[in-house]
C-alpha cells in the first residue's frame, strides 16, 4: 500500500535559507536543485498547515472547495518532490502543469463575490461533463433493450452522489457557454501574470506526447533522421522553483480567508519562501546565461 499523505500542521519551523555563496559560485545545477527542493518542502508544510488549521465544525461548500484545492496542490508538490528526489524527473513538467491550474483556481475563487458566483461556476464546469456522460448511458440504453449494465449503474450512482454532495441538480446546470467559468489562460494570467501561460502550454505537450516533448526528451536527431533516446530526462530546478513560487504566492491569497491570528502566524513564513524562491530563480537564470550554464 502506498504511504498516505499525512497532515503536516503543527509548530512552524525555520524557512530554509539557501546557501547564497554556493549558488553564486555554482559550476552545475545541483545547488539550484537542492535549494528548489528545500524551498518547496517549506512551502508545502506551510500550505498544508493553513489548510489543516483548527476550525469550528465542518467547512461549508465554498470554503471546502478552496481548502480541497490547496490540499490537492500540496499533494502535487509532494509528487513533484518524489519525482525529483526518488525518480528520474520524468513527470516534472506534467506535474507543474496540474499544479499551476489548481493554484490558479484557488486564486480565482478567493476573489469571489458575496453570492459565490465563481464557486458555483466552478461546480457547474466540473459537473457538466458528468451530466453529459449520463446522457451517453441513457442513449445506449434507449438504443438497446433498456437494461443498465452494472458498471453503468455504479457510475451513475457515483455521479449522482458527487453532484448531491455539492448541492447541485445535474438537470439545472446551464450550457457550458452560460456557466461563466473563464478559460485556463485567463485564470492563470490573472494569478501569475502573462508569462505563466506559455509554460503551462509546454506542460500540455508533456502530458499529451506532442512533438516538442518527443524531440526534446525521447528522440535524437541524426544524419538522415532520428534515433530513440532512452536516457532519463533528468532533474532540473525550474519546476521546483516555479512550484515553490506559485504555492507560496497563492497560499498568501488563501490565508486572507483565515482568522487574523493564522494570517500573522503564516504570512511572514510564506513571504520568506516566496522571496527566497524568486531570488534563487533569478540566480539560476543568470547562471544559465553565463559561461558555466552554457557549457
Amino acid at each position: 500500500m502506498p504511504e498516505p499523505y499525512l497532515s503536516v500542521a503543527g509548530p512552524l519551523g525555520d524557512v530554509f535559507e539557501p546557501r547564497w555563496a554556493e549558488l553564486q559560485d555554482a559550476t552545475d545545477e545541483n545547488p539550484f536543485i537542492y535549494a528548489g527542493v528545500e524551498l518547496l518542502k517549506s512551502a508545502v508544510v506551510l500550505a498544508h498547515g493553513l489548510a489543516d488549521a483548527p476550525r469550528e465544525g465542518p467547512l461549508p461548500i465554498n470554503a471546502a472547495i478552496r481548502c480541497g484545492l490547496m490540499v490537492r496542490a500540496g499533494k502535487l508538490c509532494l509528487d513533484l518532490l518524489a519525482d525529483v528526489c526518488n525518480g528520474q524527473g520524468r513527470q516534472q513538467i506534467g506535474l507543474l502543469r496540474q499544479l499551476t491550474e489548481t493554484l490558479a483556481n484557488v486564486a480565482y475563487l478567493c476573489r469571489d463575490d458575496e453570492q459565490g458566483t465563481r464557486h458555483r461556476a466552478y461546480l457547474y464546469d466540473s459537473l457538466i461533463s458528468e451530466r453529459e456522460f449520463l446522457k451517453v448511458i441513457e442513449r445506449r440504453r434507449a438504443s438497446g433493450d433498456g437494461t443498465e449494465l452494472p458498471i453503468e449503474g455504479r457510475l451513475r450512482r457515483s455521479i449522482e452522489d458527487t453532484a448531491g454532495a455539492a448541492g447541485i441538480d445535474l438537470d439545472t446546470i446551464p450550457g457550458r457557454r452560460q456557466i461563466g467559468w473563464p478559460s485556463a489562460q485567463d485564470r492563470i494570467e490573472q494569478a501569475f501574470g502573462a508569462t505563466a501561460y506559455p509554460s503551462y502550454r509546454v506542460g500540455s505537450d508533456a502530458l499529451h506526447g506532442g512533438w516538442f516533448d518527443l524531440i526534446r526528451n525521447h528522440l535524437n536527431q541524426v544524419d538522415g533522421g532520428f534515433e530513440p533516446e532512452f536516457r532519463p530526462i533528468g532533474q532540473r530546478p525550474q519546476a521546483l522553483l516555479a512550484a515553490a513560487i506559485q504555492l507560496s504566492m497563492v497560499a498568501l491569497v488563501f490565508q486572507q480567508h483565515q482568522p487574523p491570528q493564522m494570517q500573522r502566524l503564516f504570512g511572514e513564513h510564506l513571504a520568506a519562501v516566496l522571496g527566497r524562491a524568486h531570488r534563487v530563480d533569478d540566480m539560476h537564470e543568470h547562471w544559465l546565461a553565463s559561461d558555466a550554464g552554457s557549457s
